[in-house]
């Protein structure tokens, strides 16, 4: 055990407490291994004087490093590994260096309304991914949402979660009283409403400043959470859109009935919420633009993550009514996928294929990597919204977004064959039938 606590100390650098609880606390850390700064989470979790308390945090230590490495997410903390010393258990998670979301539940550092909807989508999307890998939260909360660089949003702290499919016996009655939700009060199965209610919950605060409760005791804030309706979000603050009203008391009702019962449903309406968005030059947030691909046919078999990573390496652009996108001859390893309005591909002049909504144009330049040479030209017919996205960048990114990208190519090409095929079998048919002589 002391080679163990000699190898914490010669690998570990430790920088900066960034936190501390009542039996953890989370530090800034460069790895001298992996030379990278890390976040190291320490619980001393054996050694506490009440003997029940410990036997409890040593369960919610041990559910994190369950997770280690199963939560893939752009919006979840990666936990990279977990280790003990005679001290204390550890997590070495990645860092994220822009602090948590309580530094903005004061009524006088309030986000933006629009910032803060698209970081409530973030976790949101977070939440579902977690919840599709059979785990809830059950702790969400300001201070376990942490705020990146270039409004990247990440999920922290699973020490509470519940696992649909794990046998181990697992911790009780846990969470934050402010944001748990009425039914885990009475210890009822755990389900994604209760996760749904914390969202709601941290949403509430971050837009007023203050709790939808705000007993001076605990049992005075149990009585208020199963027997009273949380004061109205217009009652504290009259510039909130009615649509984000909607979602956040839908969120946080006191009937789980009447809560969300699906993560997608919560991002439809938080989307909603968005301010009216006429062009695509005005959207701020990648979350708007994480929706509008999620729901264009060309990505139907990527994966959430993966579109995600294609919003990051994406150029959103606007064209006007006869603007020439790609002209046949040059060269260009970029491709383009239509959002909104007509475009039409020529060759030496002759139309080839009039294309709209969700179709992609210049990925034969991109796949012939000997040259990237375009084979027709392609125009605006009307005002058009696209994404264009640079093939080096591609070539850089996840292996998994490489391959869903190869595989809607390939689907492109043989619709395109059979496009082709049906146009030459209609042209043979309505030509006269040719005499034997």
């Amino acid at each position: 055990m002391a080679d163990q606590a000699d190898n914490f100390r010669h690998r570990f650098e430790m920088r900066k407490e960034l936190g501390r609880g009542a039996t953890s606390e989370v530090h800034l850390a460069f790895d001298t291994f992996l030379q990278r700064e890390v976040a190291l989470k320490l619980t001393r979790t054996g050694y506490l004087d009440n003997k029940q308390e410990g036997i409890r945090n040593r369960k919610m230590w041990l559910n994190e490093t369950r997770l280690a490495g199963k939560l893939q997410h752009p919006f979840i903390v990666q936990i990279f590994e977990a280790c003990s010393t005679p001290e204390f258990d550890y997590l070495v998670m990645e860092y994220v260096p822009g602090g948590t979301l309580k530094a903005h539940t004061s009524f006088d550092n309030l986000l933006p309304i629009s910032r803060l909807i698209d970081i409530l989508y973030k976790v949101c999307n977070a939440m579902e991914y977690s919840h599709k890998m059979g785990i809830l939260h059950r702790d969400i909360k300001p201070s376990n949402v942490l705020i990146g660089e270039n409004n990247s949003v990440k999920v922290s702290d699973f020490g509470a979660a519940f696992l649909f499919n794990s046998d181990t016996t697992q911790v009780d009655m846990v969470g934050t009283l402010p944001f748990m939700a009425p039914e885990q009060l009475s210890q009822t199965r755990p389900s994604i409403q209760a996760d749904v209610y914390a969202v709601g919950v941290m949403a509430y605060q971050l837009l007023t400043g203050n709790l939808p409760f705000t007993a001076k005791s605990y049992d005075e804030m149990i009585y208020q959470k199963l027997h009273e309706e949380a004061l109205p979000l217009e009652k504290r603050r009259n510039d909130i859109p009615q649509a984000l009203r909607f979602a956040v008391h839908r969120a946080m009702h006191r009937d789980r009935e009447m809560r969300y019962n699906s993560w997608k449903a919560f991002c439809d309406d938080l989307v909603t919420a968005m301010p009216t968005i006429e062009k695509l030059e005005d959207v701020r947030f990648d979350s708007v633009q994480f929706d509008v691909l999620r729901n264009l046919a060309f990505f139907a078999h990527f994966s959430d993550n993966e579109v995600w990573e294609t919003v990051g390496i994406s150029q959103w652009q606007e064209r006007k009514s006869g603007d020439h996108i790609i002209n046949e001859g040059k060269v260009g390893s970029s491709f383009f996928i239509i959002i909104r309005g007509e475009a039409q591909a020529t060759k030496n002049g002759v139309e080839l294929a009039r294309m709209h909504e969700g179709s992609c144009f210049g990925e034969l330049a991109y796949l012939d990597e000997a040259r990237h040479t375009r084979l027709a030209s392609v125009n605006a017919i009307t005002d058009l919204s696209l994404i264009k996205v640079e093939g080096e960048l591609l070539q850089h990114a996840s292996d998994g977004l490489q391959a869903s990208f190869a595989k809607a190519f390939l689907n492109l090409m043989i619709a395109r064959i059979k496009d082709t095929d049906r146009q030459l079998l209609s042209f043979l048919l309505a030509q006269p039938t040719a005499r034997l002589t």
